[in-house]
Parts: structure tokens; sequence; C-alpha cells
């Protein structure tokens, strides 16, 4: 029998200009044992109600939190803690900005790992120059630690390759490969029961690690702590919707400044 997955993602009342292209794609996949479950974190009933009203499986997460990501935080943990009541497998975890292929599930089953991602882009600052990267990332090899510690000189916090990362490359994004990464595209990650039912998400102390602090990274931290692995399947690319009130780039999409890499 094939495993049961699902499908989830938080959401909330501004993320309405992507809901449509996202439900049609989840309502259409192609694996034969999956369910979706939205968890809306919006102030008030309104777009929970539309929702539901759509036919879509919705749950209220009635978190007090103004703070945006602690209400991201707080909607996650939810889908796991549904997950585990409700006997699931995998937990296919989604950012509804995310379109994912139709064989999704799974391609991802078929790695037969953990913790694996597709992959997707977004729009980062790297030297000075805003690019279009692979969400996934690498650790550094022992050589290129050697080369950068040479040129820069790097703070005490960073004390070996493993304390640096560095996106995907080109070259490994379209050879349609899984790599084992250090932080893979967490927008589209399946996630394997032995996983989630010992990991939650939340937040980092900064001074923990040299990196951008999230839900993302601290649930795959916590996760590497215990000895698990992630992956990306470079084969599994998704498209990245990002929202009209970033700047057009010209070409019918959009550019999110994100943070300075």
């Amino acid at each position: 029998m094939n495993p049961k997955v699902l499908v989830a993602s938080p959401t909330y009342k501004g993320m309405k200009y992507c809901q449509d292209k996202f439900f049609d794609r989840i309502n259409n996949l192609t694996y034969s044992n999956y369910d979706l479950l939205m968890i809306d974190n919006s102030e008030g009933d309104d777009y929970f109600n539309e929702l539901k009203d759509k036919g879509i499986q919705v749950l209220k997460d009635e978190v007090s939190e103004k703070n945006k990501m602690r209400r991201l935080i707080s909607s996650r943990n939810k889908i796991i803690e549904y997950a585990l009541e409700n006997n699931y497998d995998y937990l296919l975890m989604m950012d509804c900005d995310v379109i994912p292929p139709r064989n999704i599930i799974e391609e991802l089953l078929n790695c037969d790992k953990n913790i694996v991602s597709g992959l997707y882009f977004n729009y980062f600052m790297s030297s000075g120059k805003l690019k279009n990267l692979p969400v996934a990332w690498r650790f550094i090899t022992e050589e290129e630690f050697e080369e950068i510690s040479k040129k820069i000189n790097l703070p005490s916090s960073v004390k070996s390759n493993l304390d640096l990362r560095r996106h995907l490359t080109s070259q490994e994004a379209e050879s349609n490969e899984l790599f084992e990464v250090i932080y893979p595209s967490a927008g589209c990650m399946l996630i394997s029961r032995k996983v989630f039912e010992k990991v939650k998400y939340g937040l980092l102390d900064m001074s923990r690690i040299n990196a951008n602090t999230s839900d993302d990274i601290y649930f795959i931290t916590k996760a590497r702590d215990l000895g698990f692995k992630c992956y990306c399947n470079t084969k599994i690319k998704c498209d990245h919707l990002l929202s009209e009130k970033f700047k057009s780039d010209g070409k019918g999409s959009y550019l999110n400044p994100a943070y300075e890499e």
C-alpha cells in the first residue's frame, strides 16, 4: 500500500493572489494516497470561511501572536500535530506560493530519504547584485574554506567549512540529481514520520548559527542535530509565485528583495 501523505501549508489572506494556482495543482497531483490541509492564521474568520466555501480542508489557527514569523511557526506546528494525530506516514510541507510538478510526491518518496525537497528559486542579494538563485544550500568544502580564510577575516564563530554555506550552483540545479544539502527547499519538503514525531518548528538563537534564522532553519538544524540528513532532488523543479507587491522584472515575474547574502 502506498504511504499515507499529508500535503499541508500555512496560509493567510495575503496569499489570495496565488491560491487558485496552488489549489488547482495540489488537487491534481498524480499520487493516489494524499490529503490537503491548510492552516489559516489570518486575523478574523473571513479568509477561513472563504476557503471552507471552496471545499478546502482548512483549520483555523487562533494564535494571538502579532509577530508574523511566530504565527507561521504556530501554524506549521499545528500541521505536525494533525499529521501525528491522523497517522500520516509522510508530510509534504509546502509554501502556498510554490507550485510543484504533479508527480512531486512519488518522485520524492522514491528518493527514500527522511527529509528531501524539490527545488525552487528566489531572488537574493549576492555580491551586491540581485540574483535568481536556488533555494537550497550546501556546505562549502574544506578546500574552499581554506581559500576563503586566506582572503577574508572571518568572524570567530566561523571555525570550519561546516559553519559556512553556499547556494547550489547553476550546474547542480540543472543536473536533475539528488544532493545532500545543509538546507533544502523547505517550501516543498517531504518529511518522514520518523522526523516530525521528534522535531517541531521554532526560532534559533542567532548566535548559534551563521545564517539568517527562520522557522525552516530551526526545524532543519534540529533534525540534523538528531542525525537526520537533508537532501534536495533537483529533478523536481517548482514554480515560485511572488506577490505583485514586489518589483516587476519586466518579464512577467516579480523580484523579492529577500535579504543580503
